[in-house]
């Protein structure tokens, strides 16, 4: 095994670990906002607007990640 086949597993070591942590995508069930419940989520979204992912990320923080 030379010096670049080294490099290639190192590579692919770094690659898995970091696709294993990762932070895992919050989907809608129904298309509805998760926050708000009242206005359609945005496409490749589970919020209608950033306002309302933002709140959700706040009221998370403050109850302990709930």
């Amino acid at each position: 095994m030379d010096i670049i086949d080294s490099a290639n597993e190192l590579e692919q070591l770094h690659i898995k670990a970091a696709l294993s942590n990762r932070k895992v995508a919050i989907k809608s069930y129904n298309g509805m906002c998760i926050w708000c419940e009242e206005i359609p989520a945005a496409p490749n979204s589970a919020y209608c607007s950033k306002d309302c992912g933002d709140d959700y990320e706040k009221y998370k923080r403050k109850n302990g990640g709930v």
